[in-house]
């Protein structure tokens, strides 16, 4: 099968294209025809060479789109033509391998390249909502980043919640924050949130890249309120309040939280911003990654017509 990777950390060009085998799905496995392949910064990350070695040759991709095309012996639930979404590993690829305990059916009405944008934002973010943040209806939430791909659907599903939502993002994306359920908006680029939104929330949470500012997070939460963060480190403060960080977890499964998106987008209660669709191709690959390099608005999809 066809598949997209590099043997060695750089820049978007080191991608090439190989010709290895199509794997085989264990018993508690489905193999997928791949339709449309959702990119993350992750993935630009270990790319350049953030995340340690590198195998030979490395073939990236966890958001996976497609149909079923092989069931494990041992799969219910599941048959060949269904249409899925996994969280997977390898998706960059003609045909991925999806575990049943990260793979849930798509939806009549959603298409694959929406349904491709919301896997691994969609995770972390009902993740980071329901699990580690724990938000309850009447609370008051502040989601910094509240534009990106994380932000969005956290404000998303705080709102679903009954949650009193503050939306932190730049000022152009106002409107857009607002429509998403953000009772308030402010931008970080015209206020100090600090200032304007000191002890304000019940719940903070940074989905901004690398969880930039974490003062300004003890700052706008409540003595006592909780931060769910995808900074890596935890702040020292006298402030009394629960720090969590943000992390890949299987307390709560991949399908819980899949599912649980995936019925919020069937239900029209949730959405997501495609930015760009490229081809199934080297340069699509490479275009995507460069795009993640850059400032970009909206999700990158690769789709394999």
């Amino acid at each position: 099968m066809k598949a997209f990777g590099y043997e060695h950390h750089g820049a978007p060009d080191v991608f090439q294209t190989y010709d290895i085998p199509t794997p085989s799905p264990a018993a508690d496995q489905l193999l997928v025809k791949t339709i449309a392949i959702g990119l993350n910064n992750r993935e630009r990350a270990e790319r350049a060479g953030g995340y340690g070695g590198i195998g030979t040759p490395t073939i990236p991709g966890r958001d996976v789109v497609g149909e079923v095309v092989m069931v494990g012996g041992e799969v219910t639930g599941f048959s060949e033509g269904d249409l899925v979404l996994t969280h997977t590993e390898h998706g960059y690829a003609e045909y991925a391998l999806a575990d049943l305990n990260a793979t849930v059916k798509l939806p009549d009405g959603i298409t694959p390249t929406k349904a491709a944008g919301i896997i691994t934002p969609g995770l972390t973010a009902y993740k980071a909502v329901k699990f580690f943040a724990n938000l309850q209806s009447g609370q008051t939430v502040i989601v910094k980043g509240a534009s990106g791909g994380v932000g969005s659907i956290s404000v998303q599903i705080a709102a679903d919640l009954g949650a009193t939502v503050i939306g932190i993002a730049a000022s152009h994306n106002a409107d857009y924050v607002k429509s998403l359920g953000a009772a308030e908006f402010v931008a970080y680029d015209q206020n100090d949130p600090a200032t304007l939104l000191a002890n304000r929330a019940d719940v903070v949470i940074n989905s901004a890249m690398n969880g930039a500012g974490t003062a300004d997070d003890i700052a706008m939460v409540k003595p006592g309120g909780t931060i769910a963060s995808v900074a890596h480190e935890s702040p020292v403060t006298d402030k009394p309040l629960n720090f969590v960080h943000i992390h890949p977890t299987n307390e709560m499964t991949d399908r819980e939280a899949l599912q649980a998106v995936v019925d919020l987008m069937r239900d029209g209660k949730l959405t997501i911003n495609i930015g760009y669709t490229l081809p199934f191709s080297r340069d699509g690959f490479v275009k995507g990654h460069q795009l993640l390099e850059e400032k970009h608005n909206g999700r990158v999809i690769i789709v394999n017509d």
